[in-house]
């Protein structure tokens, strides 16, 4: 079973947005009930690819909101822990380490490195059905 995307969990909104990339509760995430590193990565990419609709390498601040919405519906559609985990985890506060108001594909990885090592309770670089 694939697990739902979470921490892509993003956007609606913006006529710029595609309707399909603002469904991020049809993305997959993962395989079966673990999550590997390589699995959060491509989420970053798809993040980037799905919002950063200027292109640039960094989501500004309407992009931010826009994956701010994304999140916070596909949570509303499947209420997962892993999902509501993503909703809190990728806030602004979280990812914009210089609070310059946009945040980097760098930032971002940042964030995400340490929501993975936070959520792999046993520390073996693997994040199964147990730890979230």
């Amino acid at each position: 079973m694939q697990r739902t995307l979470v921490l892509a969990s993003f956007l609606a909104c913006t006529s710029a947005i595609t309707a399909q990339a603002s469904d991020i509760s049809s993305w997959s995430f993962g395989s079966g009930d673990t999550i590997a590193w390589s699995d959060v990565e491509e989420l970053r990419k798809t993040i980037f690819e799905a919002f950063d609709t200027d292109g640039d390498g960094a989501l500004s601040n309407e992009e931010y909101t826009a994956f701010d919405k994304a999140r916070a519906e596909a949570a509303g559609k499947d209420a997962s822990s892993l999902l509501l985990r993503a909703v809190s985890g990728l806030g602004r506060e979280n990812t914009d380490l210089n609070l310059d108001g946009s945040v980097t594909r760098s930032e971002m990885e940042t964030a995400l490195r340490t929501w993975f090592e936070r959520v792999d309770t046993n520390k073996d670089g693997v994040i199964t059905k147990g730890e979230y």
